[in-house]
């Protein structure tokens, strides 16, 4: 007999709810999201923890956070997960071909992108995906028009158009570190183009706030706004992901508003195919496993 024979087999339901928990940060939504209700959602946890011989969670009152032990599980479940999707679409999916067309912000796209083609082509290697990079408002009047599947974007507003938020940040002020362009009057700014939720957030705090500024550089990329930052010519709106040396963030202690999260949704056109649909699954995955582990709540 094999040693591998001998060990414990972990069922993908319990790695599932696993997941599930870390993702919505709560015991009682991912019980919703499996389907399971909440004392379930916690036996499947205890029987996961007694399989393991290790303590996943410390539970402190009403609330949770993952162990060290945990948090090494959380990588393990989600390439069982991944795993258990390749090999039950490898054979469900074979065969289906067709073409669909997603869009994304070179900003946005640059993040998930990758992630998102490998994790489709996995599961269906006969489906072309023609990508389209542009601008958040230029993907909502193409996904509006038809044009496009699917897209990923950070509009400002999106009307009566159904979305789904897959993606949340901060957004912060970002200057470089031991720059000038912060104590110039009126504020020097680098502001991504209209339409963008990024400017209209910085726009609506700045104006709240009554600081006098002015728009100094607009770019369609953030990179055009970064590269304004690096040569101390402003400051500007960025996700914190972006704010890396010789960046800082700037806040109170300059006189700045805080800025709230920008949200990035997916959009789909009406009457899209299931192939599309498809696609849109890997979409939300992977976003999701862009998020840091929240501290977990009994909610």
């Amino acid at each position: 007999m094999s040693r591998h024979s001998q060990l414990p087999l972990i069922e993908t339901d319990l790695a599932r709810t696993f997941v599930a928990i870390c993702d919505t940060g709560s015991f009682s939504r991912a019980a919703d999201r499996v389907a399971r209700t909440p004392s379930a959602v916690s036996l499947q946890m205890k029987k996961l923890e007694e399989i393991l011989r290790r303590e996943l969670f410390v539970r402190e009152g009403r609330t949770v956070r993952l162990t060290s032990d945990g948090e090494a599980f959380l990588g393990y479940a989600r390439r069982l997960m991944d795993l258990n999707e390749e090999t039950v679409s490898r054979f469900l999916t074979q065969g289906i071909e067709g073409r669909v067309v997603f869009g994304a912000p070179d900003d946005i796209g640059y993040i998930a992108v990758p992630q998102i083609l490998k994790r489709f082509a996995s599961t269906h290697p006969q489906v072309e995906v023609d990508v389209k990079l542009r601008s958040s408002d230029d993907l909502r009047r193409l996904c509006d028009a038809g044009e496009l599947d699917l897209a990923v974007l950070a509009c400002g507003e999106y009307g009566q158009r159904k979305v789904t938020i897959v993606h949340t940040e901060n957004l912060v002020w970002a200057g470089l570190k031991h720059g000038g362009a912060i104590a110039r009057e009126p504020l020097p700014l680098a502001l991504a183009s209209r339409g963008c939720a990024w400017r209209a957030i910085a726009l609506d705090a700045l104006d709240a706030a009554n600081v006098r500024y002015r728009i100094a550089y607009s770019s369609g990329h953030s990179q055009g706004q970064i590269a304004a930052v690096l040569a101390d010519l402003a400051i500007a709106p960025l996700p914190e992901s972006h704010v890396t040396a010789p960046l800082q963030k700037l806040g109170a202690a300059e006189g700045l508003p805080p800025l709230r999260q920008y949200e990035v949704a997916l959009m789909k056109r009406r009457g899209c195919s299931a192939v599309a649909d498809a696609l849109a699954e890997h979409v939300v995955a992977s976003f999701a496993d862009l998020q840091p582990t929240p501290t977990l709540a009994f909610a």
